[in-house]
């Protein structure tokens, strides 16, 4: 067997090394902050989002921001818990369904986070079977401002913005 020896520096090096490449939240974790916890509690916010959006509970959509949280949705922005569940009250719309991918979160400090997720986003007239969709209904990006504290993370600010749209049927491409 052959031995290979290190110096402290080279040992230090490649310590380094394996902790830069270790995932966000075992780095957070690794540096004695609660990070990790954040990230996570942040990253189901966001699933919770597109669940309840798509199942259309008002209470429990809204119930995800805080008090005085805000949800901008291309140009209209929502702001407290009731104009939030308000956004839902259209029962005879289409049926959506959120499809969220690429969540980033990055803490700020102890109680605040800034995130970013893609959101896939389709939509169809409501019908007794399967929906027919012809196209999606957009595709963009979601940045996001999170407060955490004890009860979990919780949007203080949400923003939808399209960055993919279908083209007009009719127009040329």
């Amino acid at each position: 067997m052959r031995h290979i020896l290190v110096s402290p520096l080279t040992l230090k090096l490649l310590i380094s090394s394996f902790v830069f490449l270790l995932p966000l939240g075992l780095q957070a974790k690794e540096s004695g902050a609660d990070a990790a916890q954040m990230i996570a509690s942040c990253h189901e916010l966001v699933l919770d989002y597109a669940s309840y959006r798509d199942q259309e509970d008002a209470d429990k959509f809204a119930g995800l921001f805080t008090a005085d949280g805000a949800l901008t949705v291309l140009d209209q922005t929502f702001v407290g818990h009731k104009a939030i569940a308000a956004r839902l009250a259209n029962k005879g719309g289409p049926i959506l369904r959120h499809m969220m991918t690429n969540i980033r979160i990055t803490p700020v400090d102890e109680t605040y986070a800034t995130g970013v997720s893609y959101a896939l986003i389709y939509g169809g007239a409501r019908s007794a079977g399967p929906i027919m969709v012809a196209n999606f209904t957009a595709m963009g990006e979601y940045y996001d401002v999170y407060q955490y504290s004890a009860d979990g993370c919780r949007f203080s600010e949400r923003k939808f913005v399209a960055t993919f749209l279908p083209a007009p049927a009719n127009k040329p491409k």
